[in-house]
């Protein structure tokens, strides 16, 4: 089977999961430096390119088969279990948390960002969680694909999640970032469209401003061209930071959580 295949990433007949994302997936696993012998390209060569390809003309890409079963695996043991605490601590605590319970949970900051949902903070020197974020973003090459987009020697600059409890609300359409900078999204588990899909309006980051971020009114046509995606496990998204983006309310009776990763 693919890798494709074996994460549930069907690209026809999966209904509204990749609804108009085809063209966006890159199926393609990271050939290591010692497959070179074997005329595989090695370091992850092909891979690069296609997303630098991906990035530069619609600002995504979706990984279907980068992140390693074994790496997943490991995210899902030494993170998930604390994402999911901090849910039910927040359903239970109106969604504040004390400082008393971040500092017990690793977390510097957990800031309210809508109605059910928050932004996670580990603490990137005392954290376990923190420091397993950075090995899953290490492991699946992420700085390394985002230097061959963006020319220039990156490394992650953040790194922490989004929990958006049951009926919790999404967000509106909106840039990350300016010129060089890219964010990587990835779900630990899948996600359902019930859920909250996150959205994209591919190209959208060529018309940015490069040097300040802008609100910016939407017109119909932009949000006609946006494409859908519901999170599968271990297959990240990645961004250019000012590629315009929108996630829908969670309507379901589940948490989301979701890993994010800044890079510049």
């Amino acid at each position: 089977e693919s890798g494709a295949l074996s994460r549930g990433l069907i690209l026809i007949g999966m209904g509204p999961l990749l609804v108009g994302l085809d063209g966006l997936v890159v199926d393609d696993r990271w050939e290591e430096e010692g497959e070179k012998e074997q005329g595989q390209g090695g370091g992850g060569t092909k891979v690069k390119e296609i997303c630098k390809k991906l990035l530069g003309e619609q600002g995504v890409c979706i990984f279907s088969s980068l992140v390693k079963e074994n790496v997943l695996e490991e995210g899902k043991r030494d993170i998930l279990p604390t994402l999911l605490k901090i849910a039910n601590t927040l359903e239970h605590q109106g969604q504040i948390l004390s400082e008393q319970v971040k500092e017990e949970l690793g977390l510097v900051r957990a800031p309210p960002v809508g109605e059910g949902k928050t932004n996670i903070h580990f603490d990137e020197y005392e954290s376990s969680e923190h420091q397993a974020m950075e090995k899953l973003a290490r492991e699946s090459h992420f700085e390394e694909i985002v230097t061959e987009y963006t020319g220039k020697q990156c490394s992650l600059y953040e790194a922490g999640a989004s929990i958006t409890t049951a009926g919790g609300e999404g967000m509106e359409w909106h840039r990350d970032g300016t010129e060089g900078e890219v964010t990587v999204l990835m779900s630990l588990s899948n996600v359902t469209e019930e859920q909250g899909q996150v959205g994209v309006i591919p190209g959208s980051h060529k018309d940015a401003k490069l040097e300040k971020l802008e609100e910016e009114e939407l017109t119909a046509e932009d949000d006609a061209k946006a494409v859908w995606y519901s999170y599968r496990a271990g297959c990240p998204m990645m961004i250019d930071a000012r590629t315009q983006h929108s996630v829908r309310t969670n309507v379901s009776d589940t948490t989301r959580c979701i890993l994010w990763f800044i890079y510049n």
